[in-house]
């Protein structure tokens, strides 16, 4: 059996674009990751206004905000490649955050999931989980997620990826940031 590199996985997601889930009768059909056997992360539950604070915080680097949920097929498959963006550019100065529209009581399927991604950056959760009030009070173009927002530096909105999500332009805006200098952003 042939072992893709993380190299050669993210080449051949990065020309397919991924429609978004914005209903939430799309459940987990039992295939993908398997439980993992290291710790389950945190997830810390959030407003609106208390990710204004997250984002903050990250005042200094570029951060990636990924909105997925586990009820959405679409965000758990472009989901490794926000991890994967995140290991390979953390150094250079990317910061991410994943916040999920998952309703309190799948917060353990959440953590799971996370755990067996490998998401050791900071995870969040809309305190309104999966109603349509998450999607309007958090902003989410054409009601539909995977959305991420990208900010700069500075902590200013750059740059929005509605779904569906095209993994190049993803990668493509993240490295522009990270190019410019941090006194320009």
């Amino acid at each position: 059996m042939h072992k893709l590199s993380l190299d050669a996985i993210l080449l051949l997601i990065s020309g397919v674009a991924l429609v978004g889930c914005s209903r939430r009768d799309m459940e987990h059909d039992g295939r993908g990751p398997s439980k993992a056997t290291a710790p389950e992360l945190a997830v810390a539950t959030v407003s609106p206004e208390e990710l204004r604070a997250v984002v903050k915080k990250y005042r200094g680097k570029v951060l990636l905000v990924d909105y997925w949920a586990t009820w959405c097929p679409t965000c758990k498959e472009f989901f490794p490649h926000t991890v994967a963006l995140s290991r390979e550019l953390a150094d250079r100065g990317l910061a991410v955050v994943s916040l999920s529209f998952d309703d309190a009581e799948d917060e353990p399927k959440v953590r799971r999931f996370l755990t067996a991604n490998g998401a050791t950056f900071e995870n969040l959760r809309a305190q309104t989980g999966a109603s349509p009030e998450s999607v309007t009070a958090f902003g989410i173009e054409n009601g539909a997620i995977p959305f991420l927002q990208l900010y700069d530096r500075t902590g200013k909105l750059r740059k929005t990826f509605p779904a569906p999500v095209r993994p190049a332009e993803v990668d493509k805006a993240v490295r522009q940031l990270l190019a410019e200098p941090a006194s320009a952003a």
